[in-house]
């Protein structure tokens, strides 16, 4: 075992002991759990090679053995399970505005209000998911559970298409009064939505983190096939959008709305079957309860020592009973100090230790406990210099699309692309992009950097968010030349969605490198963070800090929002740079500079951040962990080990 470079830390039972009777018990007790470490290690050096070293348990509650567990054997269920569950989520709402509108016959303005407010609870689904699956529930079956909720849900939506009783009379066109789904009709859709949606944003965090957890975090080899692991997992996310773009939108829209919805119904149910069929390679960590009460415990602690002073970190408060040596340990940081209260050992610590036998949870806790709540806010500076760029990929679905309505979209001869299907080429960046990094880049850097990634997750997103100030200026120098060409041919009365109108003379093609550009720096910034918030994050709190990073989008989105208000309003008096109606008298191009600038002063901003990034430091075992008493294999998953993740 590799331990942390702080002198060792006082348990509960030490100080007590201490006091007691003169630091004797103290150091007895410490000699003797110094001898049952090395009783342990003697005991398994012939097994080093055979079990994980990271304290994974296998589906009987066993040591995981590693060439029967984990791995990409069990990783490739999950990332088949994504690919599936993702053509199932997209298929649902990529075209769900036009359901509303034309079979639903929703206005334009209620099916945008009611699509903001769905998308709303599905950004907040995560965290849901995730303090369930970093507390009791643990990640196998939080997943489970959603997974089953989000199948039931797209069902749902899917009889909805069916049943006639459930959707108002077809309407022959929308120009005349069409009539208006009732509240039956209308609820049970809801009802279908919104279970689906919250379910496919719980059921994310547990998923990724539990795929993530099938490689051994103390094997070098397994620690680098698991950086593999986070771009493929996130390719299976943009294979299973772009799937649904192409495959499941056209048959909703040519071949029959219900035959789609019931295709995504069936996806949902066989990525469930891929998740289910390889429960038993699956790897699990052991679970250190309620992922919010350990952050209050420590917060509520700290709190109520808040004048008191730390005037030695060797004397804080660290467990050393027997089955805390089965928990891998966080090394004590020096940021942060105030937490440190938290492991202060008072005198009425000491008292309720012999009034009531145990320590006081809301009073005093471990190091450990204060260096998990310490590496979630260290993350927090990256997570806030990643909302700039998110904002920037937002402008694919919104402004990008109003740009390229108002070009010339003929490609090869008279063939038409629609704007919104440009979006393809970010999602073919993706896909080949995670191909070549994987495969090649990653390889040519670990040569010449000697990093098993490469480079680390810092530099992969820094090097993306550089690529995001690029596409801004590249977007800002296209729409330049595309109000240009509208200026020179007369066009600024030309409405973007009037098709009686002729397209500005500049072909749509001219988007395809800013497309390029934000899917390439997707590759290196989504993902870098993906892989950093798992890194660097402890056992226990893995699904939350993916909530947190996942939660990304959803502020890139509001601040996206924000800043399009914000600049019409500060620039109508001289015309919007964001016109509603005829983004040819616009300014678009000043805004791609605005957000170009912004960008700009954000990479700063991250550079200042990384440089002063402490990374977590956990104790690493070279040895793996010795179940006491083992599960034999007539025992059901669950009835050995209490509390390990499920």
């Amino acid at each position: 075992m590799t331990s942390c470079s702080y002198s060792a830390l006082l348990s509960a039972e030490d100080v007590y002991e201490y006091h007691a009777s003169d630091g004797q018990a103290y150091e007895a007790e410490k000699t003797n759990n110094s001898q049952k470490s090395e009783d342990i290690k003697s005991a398994n050096t012939s097994t080093r090679t055979e079990y994980t070293l990271d304290g994974t348990l296998d589906w009987n509650g066993r040591p995981a053995h590693r060439s029967t567990t984990g791995g990409w054997k069990a990783a490739r269920y999950i990332i088949a399970e994504q690919v599936f569950v993702n053509l199932s989520y997209f298929g649902l709402c990529k075209n769900l505005v036009m359901y509303l509108t034309t079979v639903m016959h929703q206005g334009n303005a209620d099916a945008s209000n009611f699509i903001t407010n769905w998308l709303g609870a599905v950004f907040i689904a995560p965290f849901l998911g995730a303090f369930m699956a970093d507390s009791n529930c643990g990640r196998y079956w939080t997943t489970f559970v959603f997974s089953a909720l989000f199948g039931i849900g797209v069902l749902l939506v899917a009889i909805s298409t069916y049943v006639p009783s459930l959707r108002p009379p077809q309407c022959p066109s929308r120009d005349i009064n069409c009539e208006s789904a009732t509240a039956v009709q209308s609820t049970f859709l809801t009802i279908g939505l919104y279970v689906a949606g919250i379910a496919n944003g719980a059921l994310t965090p547990p998923v990724t983190v539990l795929g993530a957890d099938q490689f051994d975090d103390d094997d070098p080899i397994e620690k680098k096939e698991r950086s593999s692991y986070f771009n493929w997992i996130y390719q299976a996310i943009t294979i299973g959008a772009m799937g649904a773009a192409i495959a499941i939108v056209t048959i909703q829209e040519d071949l029959s709305w219900g035959l789609g919805m019931t295709i995504s119904a069936g996806l949902a149910f066989i990525g469930m079957f891929f998740f289910i069929f390889a429960s038993k390679l699956y790897r699990f960590h052991k679970l250190e309860g309620n992922a919010v009460m350990r952050i209050a415990q420590v917060l509520v602690a700290a709190t109520r020592k808040i004048f008191l002073h730390v005037t030695d970190v060797n004397k804080l408060y660290e467990e050393t009973d027997p089955e805390s040596t089965k928990r891998r340990k966080i090394c004590h940081t020096d940021d942060y100090k105030v937490l440190d209260k938290a492991a202060l050992w008072t005198p009425e610590d000491e008292k309720d230790v012999q009034t009531v036998g145990k320590i006081n949870r809301w009073s005093l806790c471990c190091v450990t406990q204060v260096e998990e709540v310490k590496s979630v806010l260290r993350l927090l500076p990256i997570f806030f210099t990643t909302i700039i760029y998110a904002t920037v990929y937002m402008q694919m679905t919104t402004i990008f699309v109003v740009q390229g309505a108002g070009m010339d979209t003929r490609v090869l001869g008279s063939f038409k692309i629609p704007s919104a299907s440009l979006s393809v080429v970010e999602q073919i960046t993706i896909v080949i992009g995670v191909i070549m990094y994987d495969k090649w880049l990653v390889p040519v850097l670990r040569r010449y950097t000697g990093h098993p990634k490469g480079f680390t997750d810092l530099k992969r997103m820094g090097v993306g968010l550089f690529l995001s100030i690029l596409s801004m200026v590249v977007s800002a120098l296209v729409e330049a030349k595309r109000l240009q060409a509208a200026r020179d041919s007369n066009l600024l009365q030309t409405h973007l969605h009037d098709d009686t109108t002729t397209p500005v003379p500049l072909s749509i093609m001219w988007l395809v490198p800013q497309y390029f550009l934000i899917g390439f720096s997707e590759i290196f910034v989504f993902i870098g963070l993906l892989e950093m918030f798992y890194d660097q994050c402890p056992e226990s709190l893995r699904s939350v800090s993916n909530a947190i990073q996942l939660f990304t989008n959803a502020a890139g989105s509001y601040l996206s929002t924000v800043l399009v208000t914000l600049v019409n309003k500060i620039t109508r008096s001289n015309g919007e740079w964001i016109p509603n109606d005829n983004l040819n008298t616009g300014h678009v191009d000043r805004f791609y500079w605005l957000l170009a600038v912004l960008s700009l002063i954000n990479f700063v901003l991250f550079v200042l951040c990384a440089v002063r990034y402490k990374p977590l430091e956990m104790e690493h075992y070279d040895t793996p962990f010795v179940a006491d008493e083992p599960c034999d294999d007539h025992h059901a998953y669950g009835e050995c080990l209490d509390g390990r993740d499920k």
